[in-house]
């Protein structure tokens, strides 16, 4: 009898070697992206994803926001239609990983591509996004069976990062090092695979739970929320660190677990304030952070050893990806096949 949940599990532990074979497949492809929006000096850069895709996004304007200094805009792809002003000169790129999500194929069909340069990032060769984009980047995680995307999501944080290191000669070693992440992520999965478990106990009865991350782990946190929704059908709702203060602290009482990502000291320092107001309901506080942060407010903390804080997301998404796994399974859910999702939304 099959397991339930075996594809999940087992794709997430794939994910390491998937950015690898990304890395070396495509390292070259993501420099020619990379030399091309440098040299094309576009008015406006426009990034768009829908679900898990729109935090590749996210993340994807990070990086050119904070490694390139490159301005860019991150919306959802089921929105860009209704927002584009439509410069004279711009670029979008596109997340999907099935490569055929209605709302990606409708916006790029809808430019005006005497405008508009479009940059196609994918995890299916032969794609409709391969076929209709200037340029594209097919990313090497396989076949992903699981409705709930695991390793498609690490290709793509890894794509991101390839992409906006390459824009500025002087950071190729940060593409480079993405091999030696990898590995260490491959390394630290059974002992964070292992935490995860200890700690679904806390969270498989929440109403509610909520997500807290900033900088790089800001997207991370509404990934770790849609994959509470997704695959433990807990309702989960992420926040930028602080913007927590401005109005959702007021649903947290003992009852809800709140799950703080600190992937840095810069990041632990923001959260001083949010833990001081936490404290007084006393909620359940599960933090992930770097190990070289000391937390000593929280009941549970999954420390990570993060090579570098531009590499965090990929740190941290694997543990949250197991935490949300673990839950489901505790919850005698199915996280392969959610009853109301399908892989592809046309």
């Amino acid at each position: 009898m099959t397991r339930k949940g075996q594809l999940m599990y087992k794709e997430i532990y794939e994910g390491p070697k998937a950015i690898v074979k990304t890395l070396e497949s495509e390292k070259e492809n993501a420099k020619r992206i990379a030399e091309d929006i440098e040299k094309q000096a576009f008015k406006a850069i426009h990034i768009i994803g829908s679900g898990t895709s729109f935090h590749a996004s996210l993340i994807l304007q990070y990086f050119l926001s904070r490694l390139s200094k490159v301005n860019s805009v991150a919306i959802p792809a089921s929105e860009y239609i209704l927002w584009n002003p439509e410069p004279e000169r711009y670029a979008v790129v596109a997340f999907s990983q099935s490569g055929e999500s209605g709302d990606i194929i409708e916006a790029i069909n809808k430019l005006n591509r005497e405008k508009a340069k479009v940059y196609g990032i994918t995890n299916t060769p032969g794609s409709t996004l391969t076929k209709i984009s200037d340029f594209s980047l097919v990313t090497r995680a396989g076949e992903e069976k699981a409705v709930t995307a695991t390793k498609t999501f690490d290709v793509q944080i890894a794509s991101a990062l390839m992409v906006s290191a390459g824009i500025r000669e002087e950071l190729s070693s940060k593409i480079d090092k993405l091999a030696d992440v990898a590995k260490d992520l491959e390394k630290i999965l059974p002992e964070l695979d292992k935490s995860a478990e200890e700690i679904d106990e806390k969270l498989k009865d929440a109403s509610d739970i909520y997500i807290l991350g900033t900088g790089s782990c800001y997207p991370i946190a509404l990934e770790a929320g849609l994959k509470f929704k997704e695959a433990a059908c807990i309702h989960a709702e992420a926040f930028a660190l602080r913007e927590f203060l401005h109005g959702p602290v007021q649903l947290v009482d003992e009852s809800t677990p709140v799950i703080m990502i600190l992937q840095s000291k810069i990041a632990k320092e923001r959260a001083e304030k949010v833990v001081k107001k936490l404290k007084a309901y006393n909620p359940p506080i599960v933090v992930v952070h770097d190990k070289e942060v000391s937390v000593d407010f929280a009941e549970i903390t999954i420390p990570l050893p993060i090579a570098e804080e531009i590499y965090a997301p990929l740190y941290v998404v694997k543990a949250v990806q197991l935490l949300s796994y673990h839950t489901s399974i505790a919850r005698g859910l199915d996280p392969d096949k959610p009853t109301k999702l399908t892989k592809v939304v046309k």
